[in-house]
């Protein structure tokens, strides 16, 4: 079976795996983590904004895919969701642009309202046989 649905990785589902959310700014691009065969962690170095659930240190080094990486920048500010540490550095799972000018409380705001759902995803009824 297939979904016509939006695909499954949702904030809902995403707040649900997630180990710490948080808002962030990127201070500095950190040390590179090689984990041979080609593959590897950028780490940055962060300072906490908000935490909208778990916990973070007020300054952090996160750590993200080599690829996904390349989307962030210094001197951004960022949502995160962290999986947990490892080696010492907090493995992101996904960071999201933020306008320097939203206020933490905005987005806040939309992770309590996930917070609130339970973090349950939308009911889908789509489904169609795959060919």
């Amino acid at each position: 079976m297939e979904s016509l649905c939006a695909e499954t990785r949702s904030d809902a589902a995403e707040a649900a795996r997630a180990q710490s959310l948080a808002l962030v700014d990127v201070l500095e691009r950190g040390r590179f983590v090689d984990k041979g065969n080609d593959t590897g962690v950028q780490t940055f170095k962060t300072r906490t904004l908000a935490v909208f659930k778990g916990t973070l240190p007020p300054e952090a080094e996160i750590g993200l895919p080599q690829g996904a990486a390349a989307q962030v920048e210094a001197g951004g500010r960022y949502e995160v969701s962290v999986i947990g540490p490892e080696d010492g550095v907090l493995l992101a799972r996904f960071t999201r642009p933020v306008p320097a000018d939203q206020a933490p409380d905005v987005v806040g705001a939309h992770w309590k309202k996930e917070n609130d759902r339970g973090f349950a995803e939308a009911p889908c009824t789509d489904m169609t046989t795959a060919p």
